[in-house]
């Protein structure tokens, strides 16, 4: 039994070191393919705050009416 615990043991420690070496490459695969193509094309064709397209404004003029004792003595 003593032979195959140790087998047990060198087979968890090759399988954790198998699995650590794929998930690091399959993620950098993912981010290599989705991530940084996205990013790219955001940063060449994007402009998310609208800095180069605008040429007016799109702030609104707010205009208040004067107020006046009257309408002070309405909100109460």
């Amino acid at each position: 039994m003593k032979v195959l615990r140790q087998i047990w043991e060198w087979w968890k420690r090759v399988g954790q070191a198998i699995g650590d070496f794929v998930g690091r490459v399959a993620l950098s695969l993912f981010y290599f393919t989705l991530f940084v193509p996205f990013g790219l094309g955001l940063r060449w064709f994007g402009d998310p705050l609208d800095i180069k397209g605008r040429s007016r404004t799109s702030w609104l003029e707010r205009t208040t009416p004067e107020s006046t004792v009257q309408d002070a003595r309405k909100l109460s």
